[in-house]
């Protein structure tokens, strides 16, 4: 739902660019990269990889010990 937003965002300031007198040019950016997004969301979409996915997959990081500069359990 938001990258429908996003989307729609880019594509309002594609048109605003467009209108504008003497930006014609610069419409070609928010253009650029409403199709690069869509097809990035297509591919991934299109290979079963959801965003929900690919946040499940991550796997935690090792930890240079209890107690240690990283570890979050750590107290005071």
């Amino acid at each position: 739902m938001i990258t429908l937003v996003i989307l729609f965002v880019l594509v309002a300031l594609a048109i605003a660019f467009t209108l504008a007198l003497g930006l014609g040019p610069l419409a070609i950016v928010p253009v650029v990269i409403a199709v690069a997004v869509a097809i990035w969301l297509l591919a991934g979409l299109s290979r079963g990889h959801t965003p929900g996915r690919a946040a499940r997959r991550t796997q935690r990081p090792d930890l240079l010990g209890p107690g240690g500069p990283d570890d979050p359990d750590r107290g005071p």
